[in-house]
């Protein structure tokens, strides 16, 4: 028996059968793939030249930041791998499911695309090497041909894949110890046959930059996840076993080298490993494993997120096909290969590469801010089995933003905008996942800070705005006129409540949030922003007098009702909702709905008319507070052409006269674009309704005061009062009655 049979028969006899009928396990599924990924060209050919150029100090410091930063990353990755249940996509499907579809494909496709080109360089670093030995053969042809072998390997055979990795990996610690257990004698640059090179300025980051890329790729085995039996024990166990075991190496070979060659030679002789090891071909043999695995890494990890990118439906259903019985995704194997051949064919993409760097470093940075928060959170559903503090994801979330700042500002800045690109075609296509993601989670933890905030903090009347509440009669006939009203005048910058009533006999919470669902999509698509409550009740004022008396939360209560009007069986119960709404200090406008159509100027037809005010001296909270709502609604792009036109009525000329220089005054005092116009009327209070009709009959929208309940008052006078202003505002335009709370700070916001 061979040696080489030797070690495959021990490393295999214990999984074979299991392998077959489950997946892999931690050694071939994990630590393998990860180690080769980190053990790529830099090792050989660039590790010595760094030490060379920044010396022994400034090469471990850089070695030890890049690992740290990768193994916080994969601490952070672990966490969440042992919270969830991982399937195909790797990173992709951590994100997606942690924080949302959208930005999972944001980070997903940039992450795939370079994953595939980096499987372009590894093969064209393999195909240099192997130039250098046969000059002959081109390096196009050399990376073409490798390409084509490693892409059949990975399509038909991901087992075989795997396992070649093994013998690849032999091949890897056989260099390394060829390489240790060379030396001996202190290698000097021989006078007569070297020639300095000129002296170079590379700073800290530079080397950095060129080293970091090294301490990656671990993330890309995650892709495999879907093919271990035990992703949540082996990933943990596999990456993060990988990782330590680089950084041991990484750390051991510097200082080897300073110890057997001077700084000058290893800066001049990228393949000054070559001459020290006891076996010299081994470490040729240790270029080409490790530029081949990690090509064949990448070649069995993409394919893999590109499936599950395309099963989320971000990208066409096609590429989520697999074929036989291991269930292979050749049509995303296959367009990995494309992907990889034009970088092959191109021979370089090193425009591209400072940009991909980011994207990697995004992809951690994420990674952490993910784990990061879902520990500070603390949602019950967050019972990791693999536990870290909240703290350390965050410092690895800061340090790689820091890290991309000091590499490259500017390929910092291209990868974000080209993230945030890719986010926004995401939202736009309206993706959805068929699972629970954090997101409100991270709305709720930053909600309940800025309500605590506000809960605690002094109000200021400079930034009151109508919080409003719309009733509705039913959520069959609810009107959106009442909401396309209130939400010209918030503009989405206020909290507006649509509350509707259904009997009590329909009460079952599955239809109840239903409902809520589709009335709050109807909404939406005519772009009004409104949170839609459903109560039950047999009667609407019953259910309006509730929600006044408890709807709300700390600060955020609403503070202004709007209603459509009531039906005449409860027109006294509704006077009794009126009383209760003005001592409670609300806001209340009555909107007529009996020429509803004509309530709102919509975008396919001209607006019909201005803004009128009917000027109330003796209620001037109301006319204040009308001033205000008729300018909010005047800034809402429906209105924006309309006028404000304040309308008086006065006994004779000479008051007329004064009330049209006070109203003018209010124009420029209040900064408010005004158009006055006063009435004179010998009897201006039995005239006011004919007035009204005759003078605002072509207005777009009517705001009249409306009065509240008289001390002492009974419930049968003020019901009348409320039926006659009602039955009035039937034969005027849309018209708004306006009654304004105490509370209402206006003297400071018309300042």
């Amino acid at each position: 028996m061979t040696f080489l049979s030797t070690v495959r028969e021990t490393l295999f006899s214990r999984e074979k059968v299991e392998e077959k009928e489950k997946g892999f396990g931690t050694f071939i599924g994990v630590f393998v793939p990860s180690i080769l990924m980190l053990f790529g060209v830099i090792i050989f050919l660039r590790l010595g030249w760094i030490v060379g150029q920044v010396g022994l100090s400034t090469t471990l410091m850089i070695v030890t930041s890049a690992a740290f930063i990768a193994f916080v990353t994969t601490l952070s990755m672990t966490a969440i791998a042992t919270n969830i249940e991982i399937g195909k996509g790797g990173v992709y499907y951590i994100l997606s499911r942690s924080l949302g579809i959208e930005i999972g494909a944001a980070i997903g496709l940039p992450l795939y695309v370079k994953q595939s080109l980096s499987i372009a360089f590894c093969v064209i670093g393999f195909a240099e090497s192997l130039h250098d030995l046969i000059p002959q053969w081109p390096i196009v042809s050399i990376s073409i041909g490798t390409l084509i072998v490693l892409t059949a390997l990975a399509y038909f055979s991901l087992s075989g894949a795997l396992k070649i990795q093994v013998f690849i990996f032999v091949s890897l610690i056989a260099s390394l110890i060829s390489l240790f257990m060379g030396g001996g004698e202190f290698i000097s640059p021989s006078p007569e046959t070297f020639t300095p090179e000129p002296a170079t300025s590379l700073g800290f980051w530079t080397i950095f930059a060129i080293f970091f890329p090294a301490m990656t790729g671990v993330e890309a085995t995650v892709s495999l996840s879907g093919d271990l039996r035990k992703p949540e024990r082996s990933l943990p166990l596999g990456t993060l076993s990988a990782l330590l075991v680089a950084y041991a190496i990484y750390m051991l070979i510097p200082v080897f080298l300073v110890k057997n060659v001077s700084l000058e030679l290893l800066s001049a002789d990228p393949l000054i490993m070559q001459n020290i090891a006891r076996i010299p071909s081994l470490i040729i043999l240790g270029i080409w494993g490790a530029t081949i695995s990690s090509a064949l890494g990448g070649l069995l990890g993409a394919p893999r997120m590109l499936q599950a990118l395309a099963e989320d439906g971000v990208v066409p259903q096609i590429f989520a096909r697999t074929f036989g019985k291991d269930k292979q995704p050749r049509i995303a194997t296959l367009t990995t290969f494309c992907i990889s051949f034009c970088g092959v064919y191109f021979g370089s993409v090193n425009v591209l590469a400072p940009l991909l760097a980011m994207i990697c470093l995004i992809c951690y940075g994420v990674l952490n801010f993910s784990a990061g928060f879902e520990t500070l959170m603390a949602n019950p559903s967050w019972r990791p089995r693999f536990r870290i503090h909240w703290s350390i994801s965050m410092l690895g979330a800061l340090l790689c933003v820091l890290t991309m700042l000091m590499i490259d500002a500017g390929a910092a800045i291209m990868a974000v905008a080209l993230i945030i690109l890719f986010y926004l075609i995401a939202k736009r296509r309206a993706l959805s996942g068929a699972w629970d993601d954090m997101r409100y989670g991270i709305l709720v933890f930053f909600s309940r800070f800025a309500i605590y905030q506000l809960a605690y903090s002094k109000s200021v009347a400079k930034s009151w705005r109508p919080h409003f509440l719309v009733f509705s009669k039913n959520t069959e006939g609810y009107s959106n006129n009442l909401l396309e009203f209130t939400q010209a005048i918030s503009q989405s910058k206020g909290f507006l409540t649509m509350a509707s009533f259904v009997p009590q006999e329909l009460d079952n919470e599955k239809e109840k949030q239903e409902l809520k669902r589709t009335i709050a999509k109807d909404l939406q698509k005519q772009n009004i922003q409104a949170l839609v409550h459903i109560m039950h009740t047999h009667k609407i004022t019953a259910g309006m007098t509730q929600m006044i008396k408890s709807y709300g939360l700390g600060p955020l209560q609403p503070n202004t009702l709007v209603f459509g009007g009531v039906a005449d069986n409860e027109s006294q119960e509704f006077a009794q909702v009126m009383k209760e709404a003005y001592l409670k200090h609300f806001n209340v406008v009555i909107l007529n709905e009996n020429r509803s159509k004509d309530l709102l100027p919509l975008q396919d037809r001209k607006l019909a008319g201005d803004i009128h005010i009917w000027w109330d001296e003796k209620n001037i909270e109301n006319s204040e507070l009308m001033l205000i709502l008729s300018y909010m609604l005047q800034t809402s792009p429906l209105w924006k052409k309309t006028r404000i036109c304040l309308k008086g009525i006065v006994d004779n000329e000479t008051l007329r006269k004064q009330e049209m220089e006070k109203f003018k005054q209010i124009g420029v005092s209040k900064r408010l674009p005004l158009d006055v116009e006063i009435l004179v009327s010998d009897e201006s209070r039995a005239c006011f309704y004919p007035l009204v009709e005759e003078f605002s009959k072509n207005a777009g929208i009517v705001f009249i005061s409306m009065r509240a309940p008289k001390m002492g008052e009974s419930m049968e006078d003020y019901t009348a009062y409320l039926n006659e202003i009602t039955l009035f505002s039937t034969n005027l335009p849309p018209t708004a009655l306006v009654l304004s709370s105490k509370s209402t700070p206006l003297d400071n916001i018309l300042k």
